[in-house]
């Protein structure tokens, strides 16, 4: 059995238990944010709904879409590169409306005060060079593996 193998078919349980809980508190926060939204006053169901239906329209219309377009033209790389365009395409789609100033006010100057491209950029930048230092940090590890390493014997009196 290869390490790969094994990596795939290892800790199933803990794999299993640990899904179980994250949507067991992922549906505790969707019900307290539905509880909390019920008990409003001013509840504009119909706001609601179309938000719901705006998200879920963006997701599969447009999150969606990228994420599978960018797993396809990155299959040949590895999976930390893979992993890292994926995670900068999500926060580039999430930072984008802040960066491109959607929603500033020019009487607000609270509102969107930040310099959100220069964020961006430094997340982003900080994501890749984690990923570059998981790559340098696999590939020594690999070549220190790889080494063959001469072990001298000491030299015995029968030696000569």
């Amino acid at each position: 059995m290869t390490s790969t193998n094994r990596m795939r078919t290892g800790n199933t349980a803990g794999m299993t238990a640990a899904r179980r809980a994250l949507i067991t508190v992922g549906a505790l926060v969707m019900g307290y944010a539905i509880f909390g939204a019920l008990i409003e006053p001013g509840l504009k169901l119909w706001g609601i709904v179309l938000f719901f239906a705006a998200m879920v329209a963006g997701h599969d219309g447009v999150f969606l879409p990228l994420v599978i377009a960018a797993g396809a033209a990155l299959r040949r790389v590895g999976h930390l590169v893979r992993a890292a365009a994926v995670v900068s395409l999500a926060v580039t789609v999430v930072a984008l409306p802040f960066v491109l100033g959607y929603g500033r006010d020019p009487d607000n100057p609270s509102a969107l005060p930040l310099s959100y491209g220069t964020g961006l950029t430094l997340l982003l930048t900080g994501i890749w060079a984690g990923t570059l230092l998981a790559l340098l940090v696999r590939r020594v590890a690999r070549n220190r593996q790889n080494t063959v390493r001469i072990r001298r014997t000491p030299r015995r009196a029968s030696d000569g």
